[in-house]
């Protein structure tokens, strides 16, 4: 065999193994995540304030596909670290927020920078086997206690991410990598999100008139509607007809007998649920103090005596907002 031969078949081989590495397919680590939402539909403010408290998981993960192994700059390893402070961490909508916190799933709040994962050498390897994720697992959950008007309230929740010295590829002799190796820090985020509606909770006591033999002995009842609502809602108060309303006046029932009656506010005008006959908040809610709205109500004195009897109706309280 020639020299010459020799350097050709040489050649040709050198030739041949660098196309083959280099026609290997770079394997990238991806990430990802999960969760973040913390009701799966809108909640009300009360529950925010009152109670229970919301929770809900969320999952960052790591996925390294192709070799994981030691190369010749050093040993594999990978960490997890909390980059955004876990202590009073708030969702926002403006200057109005709702403290929360991140715990891990047997429930221990975590601080800043809390390592989620800190692993080296055949460690690493044992994490990636199979092609497998590396995840980290983290609840959410509301404080209660915060009392705040609707919106969409929003945060962050981050995690760093630092492998060091894995090979995102194939592994040739002497430990080189064909890819890349992966020695740079990357932030995953989390986008945490909850959407608090409106809510009031209305008193509204029953109107006892007593009893009397003719329509114009009823007293006159003099009373108020108590509305506790959310902070900063405006909102108007509407009352139903009754369920035997007729020619412009609500009625109470017993058998087949009527006794007519109205409801008024405070200005005199009957109070009813249509546009112009409700009643506006006296001021913007805050949350925490019950507004009261006065009311009177009369049994026309000029009608008709009826059969004796319990006279009744059913009159609904609606509040728009």
């Amino acid at each position: 065999m020639s020299a010459r031969w020799l350097r050709r078949l040489l050649a040709r081989a050198a030739s041949c193994g660098l196309l083959c590495l280099l026609a290997a397919p770079a394997m990238a680590c991806t990430y990802a995540q999960t969760g973040g939402s913390l009701s799966s539909s809108s909640v009300s403010s009360f529950q925010v304030r009152n109670g229970p408290a919301l929770t809900s998981s969320a999952n960052f993960s790591i996925s390294c596909s192709g070799v994981v192994i030691a190369v010749a700059s050093g040993q594999p390893s990978l960490s997890a670290t909390l980059a955004s402070p876990a202590t009073g961490l708030t969702l926002k909508n403006g200057t109005n927020a709702i403290p929360y916190q991140i715990t891990q799933s047997n429930g221990t709040a975590l601080t800043t920078n809390f390592v989620f994962i800190s692993a080296s050498g055949t460690t690493v390897v044992g994490l990636f086997s199979g092609n497998s994720s590396v995840n980290v697992p983290i609840n959410i959950t509301t404080s209660i206690g915060a009392n705040i008007p609707a919106g969409t309230y929003t945060d962050t929740i981050l995690v760093k991410w630092s492998p060091r010295n894995i090979c995102e590829g194939l592994l040739v002799v002497l430990g080189a990598c064909v890819g890349a190796v992966t020695n740079t820090d990357t932030t995953s985020s989390l986008l945490v999100t909850l959407t608090v509606t409106n809510d009031c909770v209305i008193t509204a006591p029953n109107i006892a008139f007593g009893s009397a033999p003719l329509p114009s002995g009823f007293p006159t009842v003099a009373q108020s509607i108590g509305l506790l609502c959310t902070s900063g809602l405006n909102y108007t108060v509407g009352l139903s007809a009754g369920g035997n309303a007729s020619q412009g006046q609500r009625r109470m029932v017993s058998g087949t007998n009527f006794l007519a009656y109205d409801i008024f506010q405070s200005s005199g005008a009957v109070w009813g649920s249509a546009a112009g006959a409700r009643v506006s908040a006296p001021a913007a809610a805050n949350g925490l103090t019950v507004q009261t709205i006065p009311y009177t109500a009369t049994v026309y004195p000029t009608q008709a005596a009826q059969p004796a009897g319990t006279y009744t109706d059913n009159v609904v309280v609606d509040v728009q907002f």
